[in-house]
């Protein structure tokens, strides 16, 4: 079968964590070498994208599983998950699928760590010979075998009820185990035979020509059920049963993705994401940091770069899931990317949802490194049956189930320092769609800075209520000493005596003035006068102000 591969080997991340200096730990080693890794040779076909992971492994010398060789105090697992897509390119829902692919792949990495650390376990194996008792799953089987048999009974009845209806009646009277194959054969012969002398009814011959042809499809139908019923109704000659059951759930802090690969087969449509997942003490004790806000040395082995050029130095658009970087200071970033479509072709609304839900998802991929808690439940049944014929042929059926349950969640947690570091509008390689991928990260330098910037706001809000406070006071005395100002009795006594002293004058001088106008003779009234003196001043029309220059400082 020909397969079309699209490989993505997506380093990141991890360099561990310390205790009170720098530890030699196994996850910060295979870290930093899967970060030197060149990768999968570009063009080269693969068997599928989990092949490609456990080759890297094996080159690498690292163990699947709990690994202390060479001091090593780690464990790694190879997880894959898997969805059907005929066209990546045109599937509308790939990077949502891709995504969701990629959180299954790394939530079951997970719960293989914790299981291998603690996990409740209930199992049984018995062998049985029951009397007439089968399986309720092979039970139901047979039943809806029988309910097929005697509507395939009732569709023969009235394929015949027009032509003989003593011998429908007599079909529908029969159980299944009855021949009544056998009397509908018997019946079709003799109407054969009549129709074949009654050559005028054409229109009749034609119509049982039809019934005919129905009934004889139905009997095959029906040899074929009644076979597979015999086959189901076999005595039963012993059962065997097996389950086993497993419920793990713990905590689980500083794991990531330290390798990643996608695969998709053109042929049938299936569209692989295989993760490596790295758990180690001191990844554990790095994500402790951030979680407990611990003090925490940097790394001895810096990378030489800032996150940001890290993630410059990558291909963001074919990375998807958590990672983990040790930056030039030695800092150590838990990291999320993911990404959806960004087409120019979809809405502006559209377009805004999607950079939305891309950058809350790369939150929530870096956050579920540090705090995750994880619960599994599986269960497995399987049952055998050997079965015996009428002719004392045996035969196996195996019927076997399986149902899972995993999580990892987190709730109510106070997250510090997270930050989005990278996003931008870039091509998929693999479908050629323009896609919007984000990426955020979060460590324990920036854990505590945010605190700080915290304290510093709150300290500020704080010194501003002081201030609003001082200002309210300010406030209530401009208004109280306004308020004050009214109505102050000296005030009033003021204005009185003056008021009342200058009428006082005024009435003195004008009685002054008639005095000494007392007894002269005024022939002439102004308003009798008709003349103007030519020096009497004339009145102007218009709009005046005095208003010439006011400053605005009011």
């Amino acid at each position: 079968m020909k397969h079309k591969i699209i490989i993505s080997i997506l380093m990141a991340l991890i360099m561990g964590c310390l205790h009170s200096a720098e530890v030699a730990d196994g996850g910060t080693q295979a870290v930093a070498d899967a970060q030197a890794s060149a990768g999968a040779p570009a063009g080269k076909k693969f068997k599928d994208a989990t092949k490609v992971l456990k080759d890297a492994m094996n080159a690498k010398g690292w163990l699947e599983g709990w690994d202390e060789n060479e001091g090593a105090k780690r464990a790694i697992v190879v997880e894959s998950a898997e969805f059907i897509t005929k066209d990546p390119a045109n599937d509308s829902a790939f990077f949502i699928k891709r995504e969701m692919a990629a959180k299954k792949a790394v939530l079951i990495a997970k719960v293989a760590i914790v299981e291998s650390i603690n996990q409740n376990m209930s199992a049984y194996d018995m062998l049985d010979t029951p009397a007439t008792d089968v399986f309720k799953q092979l039970n139901d089987e047979r039943e809806q075998i029988n309910a097929q048999l005697e509507r395939q009974k009732e569709a023969l009845a009235k394929l015949l009820e027009p032509h003989n209806e003593a011998e429908a009646k007599s079909l529908r009277g029969a159980d299944v185990k009855d021949k009544f194959i056998d009397l509908m054969n018997a019946t079709i012969k003799k109407m054969d035979s009549k129709y074949d002398k009654n050559e005028k009814d054409a229109q009749y011959k034609e119509a049982f020509a039809t019934a005919k042809a129905n009934y004889l499809a139905t009997e095959k139908e029906y040899n074929a059920l009644l076979a597979k019923a015999e086959e189901i109704q076999m005595e039963v000659k012993s059962r065997q049963e097996s389950m086993v059951e497993t419920m793990a759930n713990m905590p689980l802090f500083g794991t990531s993705v330290i390798m990643q690969t996608e695969s998709w087969d053109d042929a049938s449509g299936r569209y692989v994401v295989a993760v490596m997942l790295c758990w180690s003490s001191a990844l554990e004790e790095s994500a402790r940091a951030i979680a407990t806000g611990a003090e925490i040395n940097q790394s001895a082995n810096p990378k030489g770069k800032t996150v940001q050029e890290w993630i410059a130095s990558q291909n963001p658009a074919v990375m998807v899931g958590p990672r983990q970087f040790t930056d030039k200071n030695g800092d150590k970033w838990f990291i999320g990317i993911t990404a959806r479509a960004y087409d120019d072709n979809m809405n502006s609304s559209a377009r805004e949802k999607n950079k939305s839900v891309a950058e809350l998802y790369a939150q929530q991929m870096a956050v579920f490194s540090i705090f995750a808690d994880i619960e599994s439940y599986k269960q497995a049944k399987t049952a055998t049956e050997r079965r015996e014929n009428a002719k004392g042929e045996e035969s196996d059926v195996v019927a076997e189930s399986y149902a899972t349950k995993l999580s990892q969640s987190f709730s109510n947690k106070k997250v510090r320092g997270l930050q989005k570091l990278f996003e931008d509008e870039v091509v998929h390689p693999i479908t050629g769609r323009n896609i919007i991928v984000a990426v955020y990260g979060i460590n324990s330098k920036f854990a505590k800075i945010a605190l700080e910037v915290e304290r510093q706001n709150y300290a500020t809000a704080v010194l501003a209520n002081h201030h609003q406070t001082v200002e309210k006071g300010r406030d209530a005395a401009n208004k109280a000493a306004v308020e004050a100002s009214k109505n102050r009795p000296e005030d009033y006594k003021k204005g009185y005596s003056e008021s009342e002293a200058g009428i006082a004058n005024e009435v003195n001088k004008a009685e002054s003035q008639n005095n000494a106008n007392a007894g002269i003779n005024i022939i002439n009234d102004a308003s009798d006068d008709k003349s103007t003196p030519a020096d009497a001043p004339k009145s102007t029309s218009g709009s005046f102000g005095g208003d010439v220059d006011v400053a605005d400082d009011f």
